[in-house]
C-alpha cells in the first residue's frame, strides 16, 4: 500500500520501520520546504528519490492510497484538514492539536472517520492485560504517576495525553472531583498537578509531578490483588503479602507483596508500534471499521479535552 510519509524528526524512524513492516510503502516524503533535516532521513532511509523538496504540500499532490503524520503539533491540525479534503485515510501522532478549536473542524469533516489517531501505548499487549483485569473486577482505587523531565502545560498535553487516554482506555471516562496546581515560582509553568476523579467502579489519583526520578506508571488496587504497570511497558500482578517478623539482623517488620506474575511489552520494534500500523492496515482495508485498540478523532479530541479541563 502507498503511503505519503509527512515528518522526518526523531519519532519518524520508529514509524518507518513499522509500517514497512506492514504492507506500507512510501512513496512521497516531505515537511517544510527544503528542510535539511527531512532530505537526511529521506536519504538514510533510501527514500532519496520520493524526497519533496516543496515540503508537506508536494506530498498531498502525489499518488498514495494514505498518509502518515507525524510532525510538530503546532501544524498537524492544518495539515491533517487538507489531508481529509483529499478524502484519504491517514494515522496521525498526538494530541493532533492543542487545543479543541482547532479538532472541531476536524470532528466535523465529511471524512474524519479516516482518521486513526496515534496512541500507541493501546497497542501494547501488558496495556490490555490491565484493561482485561479492570473489565473483569468490581472496582477499586487506581494511582496514576506522571512524571517529566520538563514542566508546563503543553509538556503535560503532548506526553500525560498518553496516560489520560490510557486511563479512558482501561478504567472508562471519569469525572474530575478536585485538583490542586502548583507552578514554580522562578518559571510560572506548571510544575505539580494533583487530581482527585472517579466514576462508578474507581476511585482515582493522578499525580503529575515534572522533574522528579520517576517512571510514568499507573496502579489498579482491586479487592486482593494489584495490578500494576510500572513503566508503561512492564505489569505485575501482587497478590497476598508475606509477613516477615523483625529478627536480630533486620528488626523491622517487613511486609513484602506476593508477586503473581510479570511480563514485558515486546521490544522488536518500538512497543506498540507495529501492531498499531498493522491495525492502521485492517483499517483502511475494512473502509475505516474502527479497531480494538483504535482511537478516532472523536475520541482523541475527548481525551484532549480531559487533558484541559485538568491543567485549567
Amino acid at each position: 500500500m502507498r503511503i505519503g510519509f509527512i515528518g522526518g524528526g526523531n519519532i519518524s524512524k520508529f514509524h518507518l520501520l513499522a509500517l514497512r513492516n506492514n504492507n506500507f510503502s512510501v512513496k512521497a516524503i516531505g515537511s517544510r520546504k527544503n528542510s535539511l533535516r527531512c532530505k537526511k532521513f529521506a536519504e538514510d532511509n533510501e527514500l532519496i528519490n520520493f524526497y519533496c523538496k516543496r515540503g508537506w504540500e508536494e506530498v498531498l499532490e502525489k499518488d498514495v492510497d494514505a498518509f502518515s503524520l507525524c510532525i510538530d503539533t503546532s501544524k498537524t491540525a492544518e495539515i491533517l484538514l487538507k489531508i481529509l479534503d483529499l478524502g484519504k485515510p491517514v494515522l496521525v501522532e498526538k494530541p493532533v492539536a492543542w487545543n479543541l478549536f482547532e479538532l472541531d473542524p476536524i470532528c466535523h469533516h465529511v471524512n474524519s472517520e479516516k482518521v486513526f489517531v496515534a496512541y500507541n501505548r493501546r497497542f501494547y499487549k501488558v496495556v490490555n492485560y490491565a484493561k482485561q483485569f479492570c473489565d473483569k473486577s468490581e472496582g477499586g482505587s487506581v494511582n496514576i504517576n506522571i512524571p517529566d523531565s520538563k514542566q508546563g502545560k503543553n509538556r503535560f498535553l503532548s506526553n500525560g495525553c498518553h496516560i489520560i487516554d490510557l486511563a479512558r482506555y482501561i478504567l472508562g471516562d471519569f469525572e474530575i472531583l478536585k485538583k490542586i496546581i502548583r507552578n514554580n515560582h522562578e518559571t510560572n509553568e506548571m510544575e505539580i498537578l494533583t487530581a482527585l476523579c472517579s466514576n462508578q467502579k474507581w476511585s482515582i489519583i493522578i499525580n503529575a509531578h515534572s522533574q522528579i526520578p520517576a517512571n510514568f506508571g499507573i496502579t489498579i488496587n482491586s479487592k486482593k490483588e494489584v495490578f500494576e504497570l510500572l513503566p508503561i511497558e512492564k505489569y505485575s500482578l501482587y497478590e497476598g503479602l508475606e509477613i516477615i517478623e523483625p529478627n536480630d539482623e533486620y528488626p523491622l517488620r517487613r511486609y513484602i507483596p506476593k508477586i503473581v506474575k510479570t511480563e514485558f511489552e515486546d521490544s522488536e520494534f518500538k512497543p506498540g508500534f507495529n501492531n498499531m500500523y498493522k491495525q492502521f492496515y485492517q483499517f483502511i482495508k475494512t473502509n475505516y471499521k474502527k479497531t480494538e485498540n483504535s482511537v478516532t478523532i472523536d475520541e482523541a479530541r475527548s481525551t484532549l479535552k480531559k487533558c484541559i479541563e485538568l491543567i485549567n
